[in-house]
């Protein structure tokens, strides 16, 4: 019981309806020790050992096994299910069940073993043996279909049961089961011998026996039907090279297929192709595998019969693929199989094999030998034992391919042949050359017998002439065009132009051509100074580098015009009107007259201009806040110095984006920084900078007092100044920002506190000795 614990621990869930059912009868026959009547148990014990099982899994497979091992049979095990059934149903009556739920059953409960590979063998390791997998597929199940009609030629044996119906004016129903003698017993007459009958024969036995009881299936008034109700298990024993040798039970109806799903199969050394069923010590058939994995076919797959043996003998040869083949494995070959029926069973060669020799390693008596087999002996090849084929791949290469490259209509790869043998016939297939085809010298690139490249120089105008030249197998004929040997010529054109860059240099090109091209001129360009940059091709010595050509006059963009041809790699550069500029403005806010946006009227134009175009201040207009912004950042400047002195420096110059704010009068003060009380306070005209301070309850200890300064609120700043310990602190404004910086004190190391110390006394006793001496 502990190994199988051990199972319900480990094992998946499946279903939990038949899992229960033979986790009910183990429980029962390890408490009790005995195998337990099966029709003595409750429901109350039934439904009690359901809930149990539900919080278990194990494979239906091993619970049968395990079931079977405790001395429960078949018939057992299908009742307890008919009364789970009915529990969970609420039925009570299996009158209405069909026979072939009956049938069903008792082939589900056929004894099955695991398949088990041992990838530890010395076949394994070296590639899987053909047909081995489907018995090591769990999804691949050979059970025989039991839902089936009973079949008329069904041999009859004992434990089989047979459903008799009689029909007509009257009805009569029985169930007879053959008993171990191989009879049955019908109300008073006597036994039937119906073991070893087939359905239909024995369906006749008793009819002949029946018509003593009832008159009318004589006359045809009666009708009689035999069905076979519940099949019996038979014994087959599976021998030789097999996965798991042993005997098994199994359905009546099942096949040679199912003896060898149950035993999981030929082992690593049995034949899949010579598999003997003996009965009473005769081979009465003979079966091959490969008919099945190759082609589908099920023949020779026989009904079994009680105490069968299916008979695995060991494999005669096996041989083995590796390389282009589609299935490279180890197969096994029957007598009179050659090479050709060998590559049949691998699928075939791939697109990729070399078929014109097949390299075999084959073992001999001493030592290892290898065999070389042409494409004319594969049909008549024989193989050996043991024997390893080898298909190697095709080389990469052609035996008849040329390539021209370059300037021609059709680039690419022909095949030499009786039409083309030479450079002109293959330029003639490529369609000839193009009009920019570099004539006068093409390349051939050909293999030497090393392999070695060579190039081979070759005159276009020449082998067009008709001086040909011949060409061989792997061949690449290189024609270059004009452009390709030469640098990429180009022209630029940049300055007051819509698209400037480079362009394609063209022959006959003039600057009109090029600014027709850039998109024409920009609405500042000027015609009347226009520069073109040339470089110089000479081998002298001095120090000019390019050649600067300046075109003047008026160049109209017309076809009469002047035409200023030009040259490759020419830089063409397009000026503004000197006193041409795109509006710039600036913006004025606040306390002006007429705030808004102004374009800047000249180079010259200033802050102070600003403001007068823009009416001057208003009388509230606060000039000593006032701000000035450029590129997003102020700019300190103090406009009322600026008004006044209209030449000062500071009356700076206007540039794009300028933004000046005049605010109103601002009367508070702000204070913050290192003061207990960083506050906002109301402008008191005779207040003084430390009653401010004071205001914001004074300095804190952190405080650095003499590098406190201040932020006026036209961006300017000021600072403290200090001499011999006396403050000077800045003059106070309205809307200004008093700062009061953090001290940091560095704490002095204990070296630096015992030299300070040593320094003190070292002083104290100087002045003690100057003491006494006065």
């Amino acid at each position: 019981m502990h190994n199988l614990e051990k199972y319900i621990v480990l094992m998946p869930t499946k279903q939990t309806f038949k899992i229960s059912i033979f986790l009910l009868l183990i429980s029962f026959a390890v408490k009790a020790q005995t195998v337990p009547d099966v029709d003595k148990l409750s429901d109350q014990q039934i439904e009690l050992f359901i809930k149990q099982a539900e919080s278990k899994g194990m494979s239906e497979m091993q619970i049968e096994a395990a079931a079977k091992a405790n001395g429960y049979t078949s018939e057992d095990i299908i009742k307890v299910r008919e009364r789970i059934n009915r529990i969970k149903t609420n039925t009570t009556s299996t009158a209405n069940q069909p026979n072939t739920t009956v049938r069903e059953q008792i082939g589900e409960v056929s004894e099955r073993a695991e398949t088990q590979v041992d990838t530890k063998s010395s076949v394994e390791k070296k590639g899987n043996v053909f047909g081995r997998e489907m018995f090591s597929n769990k999804q691949l199940n050979f059970e025989p279909n039991l839902r089936l009609p009973t079949p008329a030629n069904y041999v009859l044996g004992p434990d089989d049961e047979l459903s008799v119906d009689i029909t007509g004016y009257a009805y009569q129903h029985y169930d007879l089961r053959i008993s171990a003698e191989g009879t049955v017993k019908i109300e008073s007459l006597a036994p039937i011998y119906l073991n070893g009958l087939s359905v239909q024969k024995a369906k006749e036995k008793i009819l002949q026996r029946l018509k003593t009881i009832f008159a009318g299936l004589s006359n045809g008034g009666l009708n009689m039907d035999l069905t076979l109700g519940k099949v019996r298990s038979i014994k087959v024993t599976v021998v030789g090279e097999v996965q798991n040798p042993g005997t098994y039970s199994v359905s009546s109806l099942a096949t040679l297929f199912n003896a060898l799903y149950v035993s999981a199969g030929p082992n690593t050394i049995g034949s899949f192709r010579n598999i003997q069923l003996l009965r009473n010590n005769k081979i009465i058939q003979t079966f091959d595998l490969y008919d099945f994995l190759l082609e589908g076919s099920m023949h020779g797959n026989v009904g079994l019969q009680d105490q069968d043996v299916v008979f695995i003998p060991v494999a005669d040869r096996k041989v083995e693929f590796i390389g282009q083949v589609k299935r490279p494995m180890i197969y096994e070959l029957k007598s009179g199989d050659n090479l050709a029926d060998a590559v049949k069973y691998a699928g075939g060669f791939t697109d990729n094999a070399y078929k014109a020799t097949i390299s075999i390693r084959r073992n001999t008596d001493k030592e290892r030998e290898i065999l070389s087999v042409n494409a004319e002996q594969i049909r008549t090849f024989g193989l050996q034992n043991g024997d390893k084929i080898e298909i190697n791949n095709i080389l990469d290469r052609y035996t008849n391919k040329v390539e021209v490259l370059g300037a021609v209509f059709r680039p690419g790869e022909y095949a030499i042949g009786k039409d083309m043998k030479t450079v002109g016939q293959l330029l003639s297939k490529a369609e000839g050359l193009r009009e920019d085809a570099f004539r006068n010298r093409a390349l051939l690139r050909r293999e030497q017998e090393n392999n070695d490249p060579i190039f081979i120089p070759l005159d276009l105008n020449q082998i067009l002439k008709g001086e040909d030249f011949e060409l061989k197998r792997e061949d690449v004929l290189i024609i270059k065009s004009i452009t390709e040997l030469r640098e990429l010529r180009k022209v630029s054109i940049t300055g007051a132009i819509n698209q400037s860059g480079e362009y394609d240099y063209a022959d006959n090109m003039t600057v009109n051509d090029l600014i027709i091209l850039s998109g024409g001129l920009q609405i500042g360009a000027t015609i009347k100074h226009i520069e073109i940059a040339r470089r110089l091709f000479n081998d002298e010595s001095n120090d000019q580098q390019v050649d600067i050509i300046t075109v003047e006059g008026n160049l109209e963009l017309n076809i009469q015009a002047t035409k200023y041809y030009l040259k490759p790699f020419d830089q063409v550069f397009i000026r503004e009107l000197p006193n041409y500029q795109i509006q710039e403005k600036v913006k004025i806010e606040g306390e002006v007259n007429y705030p808004g946006e102004y374009a800047i009227k000249n180079r010259t134009e200033r802050i102070s201009d600003l403001i007068n175009r823009a009416g001057g201040q208003r009388p509230d207009a606060y000039l000593k806040g006032a701000k000035f912004f450029r590129d997003g950042k102020q700019v300190a400047v103090n406009l009322e110095e600026v008004l006044k002195d209209q030449k000062a420096v500071i009356n700076l110059f206007l540039e794009n984006g300028d933004r000046i704010i005049i605010p109103k009068e601002e009367q508070v003060v702000r204070i913050n920084g290192q003061v207990l009380n960083p506050t906002t306070v109301a402008f008191q005209p005779d207040f003084s900078f430390r009653e401010y301070i004071a205001q914001a309850g004074g300095f804190s200890d952190s405080a650095f007092v003499r590098k406190t300064y201040v932020k006026y609120a036209n961006g300017l700043t000021n600072r403290t100044r200090s001499f011999l310990g006396y403050k000077d602190f800045p003059r106070v404004e309205k809307g200004m920002q008093i700062i009061v910086p953090v001290k940091h004190r560095d704490r002095l190391s204990k070296a630096e506190i015992i030299s300070i110390s040593t320094a003190f006394v070292s002083l104290s006793a100087v002045l003690l000795t100057l003491v006494r001496l006065l």
